[in-house]
């Protein structure tokens, strides 16, 4: 599966990790079994580590539809890393398709992992102060 994900709790984060080829099929299986874990709380915050993705397989409507969903809660950041230009610009598509549909779930898209992990750091360190 190219989908996997790990909850760290004391962290307050979700840490998705997508690899090979990536459908909207594995991404809603993936959404929905995140939803049943127990350990999940929408109000954590969501790194997806896109960087081993070599193909994504998704219409424009396949993105929207994902934007709509309220997996997370408002508040929640999600943070993409990407490694290619096409998978930063269909991040770039959901990052928008989300802001229009207010979710109130801060989404940026990011060239490479650390940026990402860079700036949920900054972020919860702003929303503890």
């Amino acid at each position: 599966m190219p989908l996997n994900y790990v909850i760290d709790r004391q962290h307050r984060l979700v840490t998705s990790t997508a690899s090979g080829v990536v459908t909207y099929s594995e991404i809603t299986s993936h959404q929905s079994r995140l939803k049943n874990d127990p350990d999940f709380d929408p109000t954590f915050d969501q790194l997806v580590d896109g960087t081993a993705v070599t193909q994504i397989d998704l219409t424009t409507e396949n993105v929207r539809a994902i934007a709509r969903q309220r997996l997370f809660a408002a508040g929640s950041r999600q943070a993409f890393a990407t490694s290619s230009e096409f998978a930063y610009g269909m991040a770039r598509m959901f990052e928008l398709y989300r802001d229009s549909a207010g979710t109130g779930r801060l989404v940026r898209v990011f060239n490479g992992l650390e940026a990402a992990q860079e700036w949920l750091q900054h972020s919860r360190e702003e929303q503890e102060a």
